[in-house]
């Protein structure tokens, strides 16, 4: 931690920290596990989350938003941490350490389907929750079916417009069909945490001990959250999750809300890469965002098409060689071959990450140009000139207009052949 934040917490705290660790988990956030002393000696473990320049920072989705969740779940039936401090400006909280891993890779099969269970559990305890009876300052409320949905879009919109000025048409389309598509019913108004599942909860012994990561949490449909396990879980797994969830709350479970929002959390996930790469990188890096926007965009080009009924199939030149793949080639060998010498694990990251940019830049070398040519002049016949295309394409989403899915459906796989090296190989963990 740096010295302004470090003195922060002691300050907060009364306490003196005596050691700290900063694990490499998280995205946006910074984290780092600390344990601090009290005056009467005794040592606590805590856990630091605060801002780390990534795609939210100085945004409505911060680490103060948190805390007002973590605080309106204290003693309400659901795992949380305790928030200990607030930092005044909003950019960092301090929590009581909870037990558990959020690693469950290591889980025996009988483990696993008991924690997985005890997850289930968990989101029926706070999707039964009284809404009204929570303290959530700051948080919209639906007042309609629709708004169950669109409320939380509204923010992801203001999020791209104020922080992605090249925003992908794709991204564009799918956010007006989304909003004018939500959904005309739902169960019942619960909170939302968002991006829930496997990774941002921690167990032990077939127990979750803490849900965590609450920023994306609204006042939503609860078929939300359900489409964030479907991303985040084996899918062997869900249905026995689904039952016990159903049982618990009475909530039935509908695979039609979940498929909509499920190109709903594709949405969000471009949109918080692409925030990440408007601002540089954040805590992965640079190059890691711009191929995750890539896979998101995958995502969404098949999720929406399914829900359309429309198919483009695209055939495009296959790949060649220019009088420089050969250098393309060597510089790749050399990171290779640097990447197993650096003992430093950040510096290995960011060294074997660059393999990303060097792998984009010899397809763009070798298609680039005649690709840019045929999407300019498929762009102007089916939406005209520059000028008015951001404007159409939003129009085109609201109404499901095929025309301009079909154009954006083969812009998609036009702009794929510079990324397929590296998408159509599983994303390192």
């Amino acid at each position: 931690m740096d010295d302004e934040l470090r003195r922060w917490v002691e300050e907060a705290l009364d306490a003196r920290i005596v050691s700290e660790a900063r694990p490499p988990i998280g995205g946006s956030r910074e984290l780092y596990l600390v344990d601090v002393e009290r005056a009467d000696g005794t040592i606590e473990p805590l856990v630091v989350r605060c801002e780390g320049g990534g795609s939210f920072a100085g945004t409505e989705i911060s680490p103060a938003k948190e805390a007002v969740v973590y605080h309106a779940l204290e003693g309400a039936g659901v795992p949380v941490p305790r928030v200990l401090a607030s930092a005044t400006d909003g950019s960092a909280i301090v929590m009581a350490r909870v037990g558990g891993d959020s690693d469950l890779t290591p889980l025996d099969e009988r483990t696993r389907a008991a924690t997985m269970a005890s997850f289930a559990d968990a989101l029926a305890a706070l999707h039964s929750l009284d809404v009204d009876a929570l303290s959530l300052p700051g948080f919209a409320r639906p007042r309609t079916a629709e708004e169950h949905a669109r409320l939380d879009f509204e923010l992801w919109a203001r999020l791209a417009a104020d922080g992605v000025p090249d925003l992908d048409p794709l991204i564009r389309y799918a956010g007006a069909w989304l909003w004018a598509n939500a959904p005309t019913s739902v169960a019942r108004t619960a909170l939302v945490q968002g991006d829930t599942g496997p990774g941002n909860f921690l167990c032990a012994d077939g127990v979750v001990t803490g849900i965590v990561d609450w920023e994306f949490a609204h006042l939503g449909d609860p078929m939300d959250d359900w489409a964030w396990v479907d991303m985040r879980t084996d899918a062997d797994e869900i249905p026995a999750m689904h039952e016990r969830y159903s049982r618990a709350t009475g909530i039935a479970i509908d695979h039609d809300r979940i498929a909509y929002y499920r190109i709903a959390v594709d949405y969000r996930c471009a949109i918080t890469t692409s925030l990440a790469v408007s601002r540089g990188g954040g805590a992965r890096g640079w190059a890691p965002y711009l191929l995750q926007t890539q896979r998101y965009l995958d995502g969404i080009a098949a999720r929406l098409s399914a829900r359309l009924g429309i198919d483009e199939p695209v055939a495009l030149a296959e790949a060649t060689t220019t009088a420089r793949t050969p250098h393309y080639d060597a510089l790749l060998d050399g990171i290779r071959a640097a990447v197993q010498k650096l003992e430093d694990p950040d510096v290995r990251d960011g060294t074997r990450n660059l393999q990303i940019l060097v792998r984009y830049l010899a397809a763009y070398d070798q298609h680039g140009r005649e690709l840019e040519e045929l999407d300019r002049a498929d762009r102007v016949d089916t939406l005209g000139d520059d000028a008015q295309s951001l404007e159409l394409i939003e129009h085109a989403g609201a109404r499901g207009d095929e025309r301009a899915w079909r154009y954006l459906l083969r812009r998609r796989a036009r702009e794929r052949v510079l990324w397929t090296s590296l998408l159509d190989r599983p994303a390192r963990s």
